[in-house]
């Protein structure tokens, strides 16, 4: 115990110097920053930025919903083609072609998943730039907001029914692997079919994302903190990080105390 305690200080007293300086590097760029922004003109600095997002909301917006499915498609359907083409010339043997299919198949969902975040975004966006123009024009033309909305469901459609199909790839090439992207318990099925070397490679990729998470919403929260001080952003969106961040710290500190417990405790 006593190895363990000595142990312990030695890594504490070696860590501490870094801990310092990043501490005092940061609250110096801190300061240094709102220093320059108190001197620079905020109203201007603030009426180009509401300008800039009401031409995004308003102009933008709509026709970028618009192209999203399009350049899904136009950019997954390749990688699903040669995906499915290797698949059929495989022999079932050569670890290196049943790797590049995965490879395919990764990539393809990871691009169907960012567009379906792209599409919920933009139209936010579009919603906002509905809001805006409704008092003072330019307003958005009503065929251009009935399109996006048609262009929204169609990306929603795209990415279900292309990760469908990417998921029939993966069980042809692990026949062992359960589960439909029509059914809502999809996930927990996939993962329940996954052996003990699959498992642990999603356990290391999900630890990943939640250090990726932390980070970004410390620095998400340090930017919507500094627009709701010097900007009329308000404190919604620094709360709306705090939740996704807090949510976040919750479940990985819940599911650490129940995967811990020993067998038979409550």
């Amino acid at each position: 115990m006593r190895n363990s305690n000595n142990a312990a200080r030695r890594e504490n007293k070696k860590a501490l110097p870094k801990f310092i300086l990043i501490v005092v590097c940061s609250l110096i760029l801190g300061g240094a920053l709102g220093l320059l922004m108190v001197k620079l003109s905020l109203e201007d600095f603030d009426s180009t930025l509401d300008a800039a997002a009401r031409f995004f909301t308003v102009r933008a917006a709509g026709w970028l919903i618009i192209a999203l499915p399009v350049v899904e498609l136009a950019a997954c359907l390749p990688l699903y083609f040669s995906a499915k083409k290797q698949l059929a010339l495989w022999d079932g043997e050569d670890e290196a072609v049943s790797g590049g299919i995965e490879v395919r198949i990764s990539v393809c969902v990871w691009i169907t998943s960012l567009f379906t975040v792209l599409a919920f975004f933009l139209l936010a966006a579009l919603f906002s730039g509905l809001a805006a123009s409704a008092g003072a024009p330019p307003k958005i033309p009503a065929p251009l907001f009935f399109g996006a909305l048609a262009a929204f469901l169609a990306t929603l459609f795209a990415s279900i029914v292309l990760q469908q199909k990417l998921v029939d790839l993966a069980k042809q090439l692990n026949p062992e692997k359960e589960g439909s992207v029509y059914d809502t318990r999809f996930q927990k099925k996939w993962f329940e079919s996954c052996d003990e070397a699959e498992r642990a490679i999603i356990g290391q990729c999900a630890f990943k994302a939640y250090q990726a998470m932390c980070r970004v919403c410390l620095v998400l929260w340090a930017v919507f903190a500094l627009g709701g001080m010097f900007f009329s952003w308000g404190f919604l969106p620094a709360m709306a990080v705090c939740v996704v961040w807090a949510a976040g710290q919750s479940v990985y500190a819940r599911w650490t105390l129940k995967l811990g417990r020993p067998a038979g405790k409550v």
